[in-house]
């Protein structure tokens, strides 16, 4: 189970750093955008970062799928509510919440994590 939890603490904070990455992308593109310009053809953050606006996306894109396989197999060790395990897989589509989740996925874990310790 302690393995378990540090593959979710570890996608956790990547999948929350390439969201922000991912939403600053996003803003960029408003931003850049002129007058009757379509949205998306904006560099974004490809202008700061050389072809970030392609690698950025798709990299987040992976990472948060490896999330969702890491929260699951979580849940099927640890038995945690369904509705909030439904959030803490959610929490990784919403910037800055990976990051307020995994805290709090740690105080429900690590006392699990010493009973099964202490009975093994």
């Amino acid at each position: 189970m302690k393995a378990a939890l540090t593959r979710y603490r570890v996608l956790a904070y990547a999948t929350g750093v390439f969201l922000l990455l991912l939403t600053l992308h996003v803003v960029l593109q408003v931003s850049q955008r002129g007058a009757g310009e379509p949205l998306f053809e904006q560099e974004g953050i490809g202008a700061v970062l050389p072809g970030g606006g392609a690698w950025v996306p798709l990299v987040h894109g992976w990472l948060y799928l490896a999330y969702v396989i890491v929260t699951v197999d979580l849940w099927f060790r640890t038995r945690l509510d369904v509705p909030r395990m439904v959030g803490v897989v959610l929490a990784g589509t919403i910037p800055f919440m990976s990051f307020v989740a995994e805290p709090w996925v740690r105080r429900q874990v690590r006392p699990m994590i010493g009973r099964t310790a202490s009975v093994g």
